[in-house]
């Protein structure tokens, strides 16, 4: 099986390689190909991340407009139809919140053809909804999609409240209580009990109506390499790579 990897807001596809190399060696040994795509935009460093990783770092929008998040969309799928095709999606915060909102998208003007056959999400924050520039929730704009920059996991900061005087209006955000869509592919869920974006990949776990299943980890806003996790990670992820290989 392909996957098609991406990165979270403020790091690059190495990164994201150097993050998933624990889980998905058994993977890649077995013949899995991982496919990791650097972001369009380049911004700053995700807090700790430059003193572990050299630069450029990169995201897929730096605000959640409805033209930026569109043009992410757009720039995923030309690598799709260029690198793929792709069996699966692995994604990591942002990277995980862009690839299930192209899920959710697809999903309500396709339900019949599924984007991807099964997906991973890892330290999620709540996908963009293109069909929501109303911005339903002021508490949906404030969420930081840069780690560490969360007050708390009630009332994160990061985007500001408002859009300024010459932006678009920033989008909503799906959630399983206003949103009747679903991914309906098995799906993956890493969630750290101390990531501030926990709620949110708890709400997006429950955005998924397929075979969703999580691990959860003591840690924040990170793929733990301890060998507890990675044990139970890669359990997960053959179970669910077998299951669908089983069916196709």
């Amino acid at each position: 099986m392909r996957f098609l990897c991406l990165h979270g807001m403020g790091t690059n596809s190495k990164i994201l390689e150097s993050q998933l190399a624990p889980i998905c060696a058994q993977l890649e040994a077995e013949g899995h190909e991982f496919v990791y795509v650097d972001g369009q935009i380049e911004c700053e460093a995700a807090d700790e991340v430059a003193s572990f990783y050299p630069g450029a770092y990169f995201c897929y929008y730096d605000l959640p407009t409805p033209n930026l998040v569109r043009q992410a969309h757009e720039f995923v799928r030309e690598v799709m139809e260029e690198d793929g095709p792709f069996d699966g999606v692995i994604g990591f915060s942002q990277g995980a919140a862009l690839a299930s909102s192209m899920m959710l998208q697809h999903a309500k003007s396709n339900p019949l053809d599924d984007l991807f056959k099964l997906a991973i999400f890892a330290g999620a924050s709540l996908p963009y909804n293109l069909d929501d520039a109303t911005r339903l929730s002021e508490y949906e704009a404030q969420i930081s999609e840069t780690p560490g920059k969360a007050q708390s996991a009630d009332e994160p900061r990061g985007f500001p409240t408002k859009p300024g005087a010459n932006l678009e209006p920033f989008l909503g955000r799906y959630h399983p209580t206003k949103e009747e869509t679903r991914i309906m592919v098995p799906t993956l869920h890493i969630v750290g009990d101390l990531d501030p974006f926990a709620p949110q990949s708890r709400l997006l776990a429950k955005l998924c109506g397929g075979d969703a299943k999580t691990v959860n980890h003591n840690s924040g806003h990170r793929i733990p390499r301890d060998r507890a996790f990675q044990h139970k990670a890669v359990t997960a992820l053959d179970g669910i790579v077998h299951s669908v290989l089983f069916r196709m």
